[in-house]
Order: C-alpha cells, then sequence, then structure tokens
C-alpha cells in the first residue's frame, strides 16, 4: 500500500528532499545563531561556570537514563498510528519524567553537601525541564510521521535563538551558569508548548495495554543501546568534574562542543534519515541507495572541519574563544578527527534503529564503553585532558570498525564511505603541516589560517570526485522535480561503479 504521504507529496524522495530543506533551513539557522551565541557565553562565563554547568548536566543525563525508551523513535519506526499510540506514549513519558525528578531530589542533598548549593538547584531544575522534554516527544513525532518539516524547522528556530539570546543577556548580567540553566527551561517550555500547537495533538486518556506493549517491544532494547549511548557522551564530563574540577570540565566539555559542532548542524539529516530508512526497511536496494548517498555527503562535509580543528587548534581557540581558553588546543587536536569521524558512525546506528536491529548498536556501545571508560579514569588520574581526547577518538575508531559487518548485512554490500575523504584529509593535513615547517605560513595572519584547510579540502574533493558529485547532485536536482524511477536507475549506476 502506498504511503499517504507520498501520495500528496508526488515521491517520496521528493518529500524527504523537502524536509530536508524546511528542517535543514530552520536547524541550521538556528544553529548559526546559536553557534555565536553560546560562544560569547562562553566568553563571559569562562571555564568553572561552564565547567559547573556541564558537570551537573551529566549527572542529570545519568539520573534520567529510564528516559532513554526513546519514544519518539518507536512512535516514527511504528508501522500504524493512533490516538491511543501518542496517549499511550505520552503517559509512558509522564512517568518516566517523574522517575528522574525523584531521583534528582534524592542526589540533590549530596550535591549540596559536596559540592555546593548551586550544583544542586541545578540538578533539581534541569529534572524538571526533563520532564517537559519528554513530553514535547509525543507531539514532535506525530509532526514528523506527517512529513510536516516546516513546523518542525520553525520549532528548531524559535526555540533555538530566543532562550539562547535570553541566556546571553542574562550572562551579561551576572548570572553566571544560571543563564544556561534558564535557557533549558525556556527551551523545554517553548518546544512542548509549539509541538502540541502546531501538531494538533491533544491528550485524551485513551491510554490501552496494547499500543503500551507495542511501545515497549520497540523502546525496550532501545534504552539499553541509549542508555549505553548517554554514558558514552557524559561519563567522561562526570569522570573529570569528579577529578579535576569545574574549570578542566569546562575546558573539555568547549573543546567537544567545537568538535561536535559539524554532527549537531546535520542533526536534522539524521532526523530524517531514520523516518526515510524505517519506511525503506523493506526495500533494500532503495535503503543501500539512501544510505549510501546520505554517507557520500556526510563524510565530505565533516571532514571539511575537521581538517582546522586538526591543523590550526590554537589559532581557531584563539579566534573564537579569546586566551583564556588556551587550554582547548591540545585537546582539539584530537576532537578534530572524531568529531569528522562521528557523523557517519551516527548514521550507521540511524540506519539500524529503523530496521530494528539495536541489539547490534548495543553491542557495539557496551564495546565502546569498555575501552572508553577506564582509558577516562586513567588520563584523568594523571591529569592529561588531552589523553580523554585521544580516548574518545579510539572509541569512535573501534564503533565504525564493528559496524561495518553489521551494515553489509542490512545492505547487501561493504559501503566504502571513508577510503576517499580520509585520503583527501591526510594529504590537506600534510599539505600544511609541510608549509608550516618550511616556514611559509609566517606571513599568513593567525586569523586567517583556520580557512585556508577547508578551501584546499573542498578543491580537493572537487577535482577527484567531480564526477561522482555531479552525479549525486543531478540525481538529487531530478528528485526534488519528482522525476519517477530515479531510485532505481541510481542503484543499478552505484551497482556499476
Amino acid at each position: 500500500m502506498k504511503d499517504p504521504s507520498e501520495e500528496r507529496g508526488g515521491g517520496l524522495g521528493r518529500r524527504f528532499l523537502l524536509g530536508s530543506l524546511y528542517l535543514g533551513a530552520g536547524n541550521w539557522v538556528a544553529y548559526a545563531v546559536n553557534f555565536a551565541i553560546q560562544i560569547a557565553i562562553a566568553r563571559i562565563l569562562g571555564p568553572s561556570e561552564i565547567g559547573l554547568y556541564a558537570f551537573v548536566f551529566a549527572i542529570n543525563e545519568f539520573l534520567n537514563i529510564v528516559a532513554a525508551l526513546s519514544l519518539s523513535i518507536a512512535l516514527i519506526q511504528s508501522r500504524e498510528e493512533s490516538q491511543e499510540l501518542y496517549d499511550t506514549a505520552l503517559a509512558i513519558c509522564a512517568v518516566l519524567g517523574l522517575i528522574g525528578l525523584v531521583a534528582a531530589a534524592v542526589v540533590a542533598p549530596l550535591l549540596w553537601e559536596f559540592r555546593s548549593p548551586r550544583a544542586a538547584w541545578f540538578l533539581l531544575a534541569m529534572a524538571v525541564g526533563r520532564i517537559l522534554i519528554l513530553l514535547a516527544q509525543v507531539p514532535q513525532a506525530r509532526l514528523e510521521r506527517q512529513l510536516r518539516y516546516g513546523y518542525v524547522g520553525l520549532i528548531t528556530i524559535i526555540t533555538g535563538n530566543l532562550p539562547n539570546l535570553g541566556a546571553l543577556g542574562f550572562a551579561l548580567l551576572g548570572f553566571g551558569a544560571w543563564s544556561l540553566l534558564i535557557r533549558d527551561l525556556g527551551v523545554a517550555v517553548l518546544t512542548l508548548f509549539l509541538a502540541a500547537l502546531w501538531s494538533g495533538y491533544r491528550f485524551r486518556g485513551r491510554v490501552a495495554r496494547e499500543p503500551a506493549r507495542r511501545l515497549m517491544t520497540y523502546s525496550t532494547p532501545m534504552l539499553a543501546a541509549r542508555s549505553l549511548e548517554i554514558m558514552m557522551d557524559r561519563v567522561d564530563r562526570v569522570t573529570v568534574g569528579s577529578l579535576l574540577g569545574d574549570a578542566a570540565t569546562g575546558v573539555y566539555h568547549q573543546a567537544r562542543f567545537l568538535s561536535e559542532t559539524g554532527n549537531m548542524t546535520v542533526r536534522p539529516v539524521m532526523q530524517l534519515s531514520l523516518n526515510l530508512y524505517s519506511r525503506l526497511q523493506d526495500q533494500r536496494e532503495r535503503l543501500a541507495r539512501s544510505y549510501s548517498l546520505v554517507n557520500f555527503f556526510l563524510a565530505r562535509l565533516m571532514f571539511l572541519g575537521g581538517t582546522t580543528l586538526l591543523i590550526f587548534p590554537e589559532e581557531t581557540v584563539r579566534l573564537l574563544l579569546g586566551d583564556e581558553w588556551a587550554g582547548v588546543a591540545p585537546i582539539l587536536r584530537w576532537l578534530g578527527l572524531h568529531g569528522a569521524l562521528l557523523p557517519v558512525f551516527e548514521n550507521a546506528k540511524v540506519l539500524f534503529y529503523a530496521v530494528d536491529r539495536v541489539k547490534w548498536v548495543v553491542r557495539v556501545r557496551l564495546a565502546q564503553l569498555g575501552l572508553f571508560t577506564p582509558a577516562v579514569v586513567a588520563a584523568c588520574l594523571s591529569e592529561a585532558l588531552a589523553f580523554v581526547a585521544a580516548a574518545l577518538l579510539a572509541a569512535t575508531m573501534l564503533g565504525l570498525l564493528l559496524f561495518v559487518a553489521p551494515v553489509r548485512r542490512v545492505l547487501g554490500h561493504p559501503a566504502h564511505v571513508l577510503r576517499a575523504p580520509a585520503a583527501l584529509f591526510a594529504v590537506t593535513a600534510a599539505a600544511f603541516l609541510g608549509l608550516e615547517a618550511a616556514g611559509l605560513l609566517a606571513p599568513v595572519p593567525w586569523f586567517v589560517r583556520p580557512f585556508l584547510p577547508p578551501l584546499l579540502f573542498a578543491a580537493l574533493v572537487a577535482a577527484v570526485d567531480r564526477s561522482r558529485l555531479l552525479r549525486e547532485l543531478g540525481f538529487l536536482r531530478r528528485q526534488l522535480r519528482g522525476a519517477p524511477g530515479e531510485e532505481a536507475a541510481s542503484v543499478d549506476a552505484d551497482a556499476a561503479s
């Protein structure tokens, strides 16, 4: 049976490309503004205030690990939808949020005693915000299922810009880390309000056992996967904060923020890819084609930014954050490559979520955590933040290697997505390191240098990948026009190449 959205929109490919434009435009505008605002806030607050916030936020993520059921993904991935399904999901979200709040109330006195009263209040406020974010998952999932990405993009723009502007104002007024907390609560309130308003969803109390069973059947394995993901994402911040203090946590947190900027900007692509892969999970060739296309552009765009962080980290930090954050630079040399590889890893993870192979993600996450956790503890005991970053890079590379065989099983062929961009990345790095060693970069102003590696990398991609790049762009253009049969023709072209 043809998907209703495909009938309305003139083809699934066209619908998703338009969704990418709507959601991507909203997210990228919001993120560009947010990036500038967060850099300004970091300059105002300094490492210690940022570190306090990052430490408590990481603890809050651990306490709310029960919310890792990812019911929004279960709603999008579900083959059917109904009022009962949405109402049941909302009820489960409310219960999970309350459990997280109780856990925060238990831990807050310990933070009050051993850290500071501010840390305790931060934790409680974050737990309240988490409840609102959980509830917002349901109307947001309904918008995504209906492919109404124009509204999703508007939510991203509004919730991304207004609270951040408020946080900047509060930071200027001397509120310190409280400004970040106020921002988070503003995001939670606005997200829930706008998603409920535009989705048209209203809770009608139709909570039922069968929808709960279906949601939990999918989400229970997701709990393990998302719990391990949260641990991978936050165990370093908790460990650094516990052993090295707020200032070191702020430096490390800001380094991860800069390195994962690319991954944040492509979140709309991941969001859409989950929806698309879920709809194509029974059509192997189209699924393989979609996955290959996403990875082609992801790998090249992410390595583009990674060149700057690897080659000119000192200049980048000085340009963005100022001299107070100089400690970030040594960490960025490791995290630049991590940031380039992370979106490709995330795309593989999204593929397995969409085709209901969550257990494979759990196995990979367990292996990563087994490597990462002891390495982080050892690095913190030796007071070497750069080694924490090196451990994160090693864990990301391990995850990519472990995903190779499962991707082949799902798609029917290996996806060699990193060979060409990685080679061009190495050529770019070698070229600039050679120029620097020869003293040829000395006449170039320091604030210009961070922009040069991406230009060379882009030129190399245009020269080496020109035919494939033109072919893929042409395919996307024809999809936007709604040309029939393009998927099959493009699959055949990929097989031939």
